[in-house]
Formats: structure tokens, C-alpha cells, sequence
């Protein structure tokens, strides 16, 4: 029996199946590869978009930062100026116990507390340091001293003041 035949039978159908297997490995590495490749570019993606929330929220949390920081700075310089003020108007107010007409002021503010403590009311008149007058009956005190006055007159400005910075 010649076997040469059935031996390039076999051949044939090995290379044809090696070939078949070949191909089907070549399609299925392609296959895997290509998937690899779109998870890749969709991880890529969505690192980037997740990148991008990332600093999106720490560039708002920054500018709120930034924002109270500048509010702050703002308001700080607004109570400085508000204390300069204050202390300004109470030098100011002092400065009136060398005034001419200080006598008058004494006699109008000792008027005036009297009026709302009672005639028996206890004045401090011209206080050192503090000019104006005092007033006490009981429990019940008045405050008209130099730097007191002052203090209204700044208070009173309320809005006025809020304006300037504005």
C-alpha cells in the first residue's frame, strides 16, 4: 500500500487547518486588541472628564476662598475706618472743653439730664478726661459726656457711613 497519497492527504488538510487556526488566533487577537484600544480611549475619556470635575470643584472652592479672603480684607479695612472715626469724633469732642462756648453746652446738657432723672438727679459736671456730664438718680443713668456724644452722632450715621464704602 502506497501511503504517499493519505500523507499529502494529511498534509494538506493540517496546513489547512494550521492556516484555519492561524487566521482564527490573527482574528481574535485583532478582535481583543481593538476592545483593549476602546477601553482604553474610554477609560482616557472618562479620566479626563473626571480630571476636569476634579478642578472644576477646586477652582470653585478656591474662588469662594478667594472671595471670603477678599470680603474679610474688606471688612477689616471698614472697621479700621469705622474705629479711626470713633476715635477721631471723641478727640474732636474733647477738643470742644476749650471752646467759649463750653460753659453754655455744661448748662444745656445738666438741663437735659435733669429733665429725664428728676431735679434730685446726681450730675457729674466737666468729668476728667470725659468732659460733658454725667447723670444718676437711683438705677437710672445718663450719658452725655463728650466722647459718649460722639459715639451717637458716628452711630447715627448708620447708612450714611455704609454708603462711603459702597
Amino acid at each position: 500500500m502506497n501511503l504517499v497519497p493519505l500523507r499529502r492527504a494529511l498534509r494538506a488538510e493540517t496546513a489547512l487547518d494550521a492556516t484555519r487556526r492561524r487566521t482564527d488566533v490573527t482574528n481574535r487577537c485583532a478582535r481583543i486588541v481593538a476592545e483593549a484600544e476602546a477601553e482604553a480611549a474610554r477609560l482616557a475619556t472618562q479620566g479626563r472628564l473626571d480630571g476636569e470635575r476634579v478642578a472644576e470643584g477646586e477652582a470653585a472652592r478656591r474662588r469662594a476662598a478667594a472671595s471670603r479672603r477678599a470680603r474679610e480684607l474688606r471688612l477689616q479695612a471698614e472697621r479700621r475706618q469705622l474705629e479711626e472715626l470713633r476715635r477721631r469724633a471723641r478727640e474732636a469732642a474733647l477738643e470742644l472743653r476749650s471752646d467759649p462756648g463750653y460753659p453754655d453746652l455744661l448748662e444745656r446738657l445738666s438741663r437735659t439730664a435733669r429733665m429725664q432723672l428728676g431735679e434730685d438727679a446726681e450730675l457729674d459736671v466737666d468729668p476728667p478726661g470725659r468732659g460733658g456730664v454725667l447723670g444718676r438718680r437711683g438705677n437710672a443713668t445718663v450719658d452725655y459726656t463728650l466722647g459718649a456724644i460722639a459715639e451717637r452722632v458716628v452711630n447715627d450715621l448708620g447708612t450714611e457711613l455704609a454708603e462711603l464704602w459702597r
